[in-house]
């Protein structure tokens, strides 16, 4: 994953990439740390999405511009808008089941538009 250290950092890698996960930890977080790992590994079976990682002391401003209240969190975004977001303990099968749902979406409709 990518890491970002300014808001202005998320805002364009978020515009940049049809489909990007943000990850937002805390400093001093065992949570975080483990779920660090499960997050990074899930998105390295999925190289058409990006990985963005930040940490809520060094970005603040990430807790008023996407409402992230608590860390560990997890957000998905689409075409930099949000579609999916979990908190605190992550459900990694959900996480893993929306993005490939997103991709064979996105999959049939590239293939019907080119058709």
């Amino acid at each position: 994953m990518k890491k970002a250290t300014a808001l202005f950092e998320i805002q364009q890698d978020l515009t940049e990439n049809r489909f990007a996960v943000l990850y937002v930890q805390a400093p001093n977080c065992g949570v975080c740390t483990v779920f660090h790992k499960q997050v990074s590994a899930l998105l390295e079976q999925f190289p058409n999405i990006a990985g963005i990682e930040t940490n809520i002391a060094t970005v603040p401003e990430i807790a008023s511009a996407y409402h992230v209240l608590t860390a560990p969190a997890v957000l998905f975004f689409v075409e930099n808008k949000e579609i999916w977001r979990s908190a605190r303990f992550i459900d990694m099968k959900s996480l893993q089941a929306v993005l490939q749902q997103y991709l064979l979406e996105y999959a049939k409709f590239l293939k019907n538009s080119s058709a």
